[in-house]
């Protein structure tokens, strides 16, 4: 028995205490550090939540980090109420833009990595070339069109240009993603008789699915946060546009909503108002995080 001890004891001695960024002292500075950027990171939520449900006259008369004296769930309700009709036609044009450009830029990827036809990489060139042309530069001409279409102040005139413009970055990506997959599935479902659409739906789509996610979450978030090109749009009709453009205006709508008690709900409601109205980017954000933490969006590729 004592003979096991001191072998234990002369394995510990002999054990390479861990130095530089392995070393106790460095992680404890690593850990703080970051529990430090995480707590600046959500310090505006924080707030944000804190003055959501106070009163105004909490808000009037109590500092900053002050609690609210009475907790006023009211001031969520009528923010619900304010934002739900415009968050409804953000989401449905956002879902239809992102759900038919990914159809659209999947199938053209899908076209140029396995279909051979002269010019194809000119083309797949002259596709990406608008890339180096910055946004703003198109602008202009993009409003002359929809204008041109008598398309203003329609769903359409934000849906089409959104899927348009979304096409470029998406099928550079998705070509290259597609590039990387095992061809001898492709060339084993041939052989088993599927033809083209069959492969594409069949096997394309399930190996892409990843990387699909996580390009179609960012443009969810890009559309869902868009501002200028929606104002420029609705601009004489901001009742049947998308959310950002009309979000101050609301929130003042929601602070001026007469609660039960007879008072306003000031301005508590309007920043109940400016969480709600982040829920759905929430939501996309942590599902996205499944396919960027545990590498999904690599699933398709050739390793």
């Amino acid at each position: 028995m004592m003979e096991h001890n001191q072998a234990v004891v002369a394995g510990r001695a002999r054990r390479p205490r861990k130095r530089g960024i392995k070393g106790p002292v460095a992680q404890t500075i690593l850990i703080a550090y970051l529990v430090l950027m995480t707590f600046l990171t959500l310090l505006p939520v924080i707030i944000t939540l804190l003055l959501s449900l106070k009163s105004e006259q909490d808000i009037s008369l109590g500092s900053l980090w002050s609690l609210p004296t009475s907790i006023q769930w009211a001031n969520y309700s009528s923010a619900i109420r304010e934002v739900l009709p415009n968050m409804g036609i953000t989401l449905l044009i956002d879902l239809v833009s992102v759900f038919c450009m990914v159809m659209i830029s999947t199938f053209s990827a899908y076209i140029f990595v396995r279909k051979r036809f002269p010019g194809r990489n000119l083309l797949f060139y002259l596709i990406i070339l608008p890339m180096l042309v910055p946004g703003v530069v198109s602008l202009t001409p993009q409003y002359l069109q929809i204008i041109e279409f008598n398309l203003l102040g329609n769903w359409f005139a934000l849906i089409l240009p959104y899927i348009a413009g979304n096409q470029i970055a998406s099928i550079f990506l998705f070509r290259t993603f597609m590039g990387q997959q095992p061809d001898d599935l492709y060339e084993a479902a041939e052989i088993d008789g599927a033809g083209s659409f069959r492969m594409y739906f069949s096997i394309c789509l399930p190996l892409t699915f990843g990387i699909i996610m996580v390009q179609s979450i960012a443009i969810f978030s890009a559309i869902y946060n868009d501002y200028l090109w929606p104002l420029m749009i609705f601009m004489n009709n901001r009742e049947h546009g998308t959310l950002m453009p009309i979000l101050q205006e609301l929130t003042v709508r929601a602070g001026e909503t007469i609660l039960d008690n007879g008072l306003k709900a000031g301005r508590g409601a309007g920043y109940a108002l400016y969480l709600v109205s982040g829920i759905p980017l929430v939501v996309t954000t942590i599902i996205g995080l499944k396919f960027f933490i545990d590498g999904e969006f690599a699933s398709g590729m050739k390793l």
